[in-house]
């Protein structure tokens, strides 16, 4: 059973290979952006030089920065609350404006280009949670966000990447697996 458990783990951190459509329609940049241990994804808006990056996590984790080891591994083994994240960012390049606005490590960024469609598709359902929840929600001077519940619960089996994995499946990227660990690798069409 520990022999299993451990290459599945091993298996998280292997590198997940992105391949976004040959030729989408109405084509749009979007960026998922490796922090290190998490991802979120980045998507224009309606607005001219306007974007919204979007982060998923543990809420008391992530968004209380309560930090202790038993916290970390409640959100890793039971289901607990989760947090959508949110945050604006402007400019007319979106590699600048991540370089220069994000408060968080960037260990990487990737630029995808995928059909307009499914980005204002997704944005509105992000976008839905986010209002949603409005009223509810908590401010990061941390991390230069604000965050509501997510309806999702939290779990090592559906963490921050595992998100963005099913966020860039609804954009059309073929994502070669569900990742644990933030490792991604383009794959050109």
């Amino acid at each position: 059973m520990l022999a299993v458990i451990a290459l599945w783990l091993l298996q998280g951190c292997a590198a997940v290979t992105l391949q976004p459509p040959a030729e989408p329609e109405d084509p749009v940049t979007v960026a998922l952006l490796d922090h290190g241990h998490h991802s979120s994804l980045v998507l224009p808006t309606a607005a001219p030089d306007a974007w919204l990056r979007y982060s998923y996590g543990d809420w008391s984790f992530y968004v209380e920065r309560r930090i202790n080891p038993l916290q970390g591994l409640a959100g890793l083994f039971l289901p607990t609350r989760a947090g959508l994240g949110r945050q604006s960012l402007t400019g007319s390049d979106l590699e600048d404006a991540t370089a220069t606005q994000l408060r968080v490590p960037l260990e990487e960024l990737h630029l995808l280009t995928v059909p307009g469609a499914r980005v204002t598709a997704l944005r509105e359902a992000l976008e839905g949670i986010w209002q949603a929840g409005h009223d509810d929600r908590e401010v990061s001077t941390e991390w230069d966000m604000a965050f509501v519940e997510h309806p999702e619960a939290y779990t090592l089996r559906n963490n921050s990447n595992r998100m963005v994995a099913h966020w860039l499946t609804a954009l059309e990227v073929d994502v070669s697996r569900l990742p644990i660990m933030s490792n991604w690798k383009l794959d050109s069409p």
